[in-house]
């Protein structure tokens, strides 16, 4: 701002130039979205079962999750009293069904062998099978025929079963497959287990 006194008819008279000035500052917000994750898995009932013929049940575990980088689904069994070989009871809580296969770990599933595969065994049905999203998981085998699905016991401690690693909007549905059979000198009646599923995000 420039000021000038000019003198006019014995009269003071100020003019003021006034000079614009600008600047400018750029401001960057900032947030963080927390994570946040639900799960939700039913329970499953196998049916009426004759030795040496084995039966199978799915169920579902439901995943939402905001998460950038997806989620991990895990599993171990919590039937009171249960061994690296055991997982259902019996209703008299003495009489255990064995079972044939070896608790899951990263690398440890087999095929079932119809006949000779005894106990109870899990596996994750592959996308074609039912699951939303691509299991980064591939212990399970390629699809669900005989040839190619894979299973495993229950583990003792917690083991990652499914893995997807990418961000997903809505739910992801995971679909379990549990398959029983027993040898004919397995004790009549109703035995239970209880499992439990967890999920994290990665």
């Amino acid at each position: 701002m420039a000021a000038a006194l000019v003198v006019l008819g014995g009269i003071f008279v100020t003019t003021v130039v006034v000079r614009a000035f600008a600047d400018n500052k750029p401001v960057t917000i900032t947030a963080t979205i927390l994570e946040t994750l639900t799960l939700a898995c039913n329970n499953a009932s196998i049916s009426n079962l004759t030795a040496g013929t084995p039966q199978s049940a799915q169920a579902t575990c439901t995943v939402t999750t905001n998460g950038q980088n997806g989620f991990n689904l895990k599993v171990h069994k919590t039937t009171a009293s249960s061994t690296a070989t055991t997982t259902m009871v019996h209703s008299d809580n003495t009489t255990w069904i064995t079972d044939g296969l070896t608790g899951y770990s990263a690398g440890v599933s087999s095929v079932w062998t119809a006949g000779t595969t005894k106990g109870l065994g899990f596996r994750v049905r592959s996308v074609a099978g039912g699951t939303t999203n691509a299991n980064t998981n591939t212990d399970w085998g390629a699809d669900e025929t005989a040839l190619n699905a894979k299973y495993a016991a229950f583990p003792v401690a917690d083991q990652t079963i499914y893995n997807y690693a990418s961000y997903f909007a809505s739910a992801s549905a995971v679909n379990i497959d549990y398959k029983l059979d027993v040898p004919t000198t397995q004790k009549s009646g109703a035995y239970t287990g209880t499992v439990q599923y967890t999920a994290t995000t990665n």
